[in-house]
């Protein structure tokens, strides 16, 4: 079955403000451990470990012309905590939403002969997808 992606149909909002002017990437999100480990006795037999450590991070790509830039600076500078939303209306798409995160550190500032990506890392102390 033939599926359609549309990036226009995914949206990320922090701090209520929607951001908008995305590079190459929208967004990674990954969580900071495993699920689950499995541990192995000198015998050979298993018990699988169950991680409660729903943390993780957001990586945001935004064009360096992005308007969102200064707010996200300032939000960093004044160590804003705020919701963080994830919205996929696509398909096969997902809905996320967290409470109290932040932005890990200022993104590094690279000029060049093309206008790079800028990076903003976001902090999440518990993501929970919902489909």
């Amino acid at each position: 079955m033939l599926k359609t992606y549309d990036p226009d149909k995914v949206n990320i909002t922090y701090n209520s403000r929607q951001l908008r002017m995305f590079g190459d990437d929208l967004f990674t999100l990954a969580r900071d451990e495993d699920n689950v480990t499995l541990k192995k006795g000198v015998k050979g037999d298993s018990t699988y470990i169950i991680n409660r450590n729903k943390a993780g991070k957001l990586t945001v790509t935004l064009q360096q012309e992005s308007p969102d830039i200064p707010f996200l600076e300032q939000c960093a500078e004044t160590f804003t905590q705020a919701p963080l939303a994830i919205t996929d209306a696509n398909e096969s798409g997902i809905l996320f939403f967290a409470q109290d995160c932040m932005i890990q550190k200022l993104p590094d500032r690279t000029r060049g002969k093309d206008a790079p990506d800028v990076q903003f890392v976001f902090l999440i102390p518990d993501i929970l997808i919902m489909n």
